[in-house]
């Protein structure tokens, strides 16, 4: 059986113009360069699939103590040289894309109102963060979306070239957020990603720094983003799956009803008390519920009122 071989393209660091490398085995993100200070500029090292750029220049071959300078530029698919299958007489349909989902609070906006503009503006929560150019229309052999951000240590702050302005935002606020177990930035499994990309920032580093926290050689990064993310949902508990009823919580003086605030890390209400206990829970693995004079019969919080519904203006 003929082994699998990948042409990768990047651009080399020394003199800007666009190189190729084919190879086997694990696919990779970078291609690592050194400098050994002879004037003939950076020689290529090696490769590394790891996701961030500070991990890619830390691979063995480019920490050869001799080579002066490191680099590590995006190593882009070229081709697949895998053998195809015969061609048969049925069509076969296309794969549709893939869309992937960008985390909340996350947006993507234009510099300038004009038409065509190649600029766009990156922010997370409000804060700017990055920039993206738009190179799509020039049809260049790399991706046509160029992401930029002051964080990024690699030269020039180029942070890398993606296919689509989704991408190339998500790997700029990737430079902004919590590491969790083995440093990776969010959960691997599709759903299980997007219900983490869809909390809010505070939340999502939260549950970064638990499943950091829990990787201690004994559970797999898997297992640890799961029990994050079951964790945050004890602390922020939604609707009730069954019902479909607002969660209520109660604090510790229980004289009146509350509604969790879900942007806060920890229990807290929308009127800024520490709830302790809510009108559904899960213990292992059940649904529980307390009796209903201890949440459900109590009168409203009237802060907790007037905050979700100036949320709900806010929204509107």
């Amino acid at each position: 059986m003929a082994s699998t071989k990948t042409t990768y393209r990047t651009i080399h660091p020394g003199t800007n113009k666009e190189v190729t490398f084919t190879k086997g085995g694990r696919p990779i993100r970078w291609i690592t360069w050194g400098d050994f200070d002879n004037g003939e500029g950076f020689v290529h090292f090696g490769y590394s699939s790891q996701e961030t750029y500070a991990k890619a220049v830390k691979a063995p071959r480019s920490t050869n103590p001799y080579a002066k300078r490191y680099e590590a530029t995006p190593a882009t698919v070229v081709e697949d040289e895998t053998p195809t299958a015969a061609p048969t007489d049925e069509p076969v349909a296309a794969e549709e894309p893939q869309e992937r989902p960008m985390r909340a609070g996350l947006t993507v906006t234009p510099d300038s109102p004009r038409p065509g503009e190649m600029k766009l503006i990156v922010e997370l929560d409000g804060d700017m963060i990055g920039v993206i150019f738009d190179e799509s229309p020039a049809k260049l052999s790399r991706d046509g979306f160029a992401a930029w951000s002051s964080k990024c240590r690699n030269r020039g702050g180029i942070v890398g070239f993606y296919p689509t302005k989704e991408d190339a935002a998500e790997a700029i606020a990737d430079l902004y957020a919590e590491a969790g177990p083995g440093g990776t930035k969010a959960p691997g499994f599709t759903k299980r990603r997007a219900r983490f990309l869809a909390l809010p920032t505070v939340r999502r580093d939260a549950v970064a720094r638990k499943a950091a926290h829990l990787y201690d050689g004994t559970r797999t990064m898997t297992a640890c983003w799961t029990a994050a993310l079951e964790w945050d949902e004890e602390e922020h508990p939604g609707a009730d799956p069954e019902t479909g009823e607002p969660v209520y919580v109660r604090t510790h003086s229980a004289t009146t009803r509350h509604l969790p605030n879900p942007d806060k890390r920890g229990r807290r209400t929308l009127c800024g008390q520490e709830w302790q206990l809510a009108s559904w829970y899960r213990h292992n693995g059940k649904i529980q519920r307390p009796d209903g004079w201890m949440i459900r019969e109590l009168p409203d919080c009237g802060g907790c009122g007037k905050s979700h519904a100036a949320r709900q203006a806010r929204a509107a």
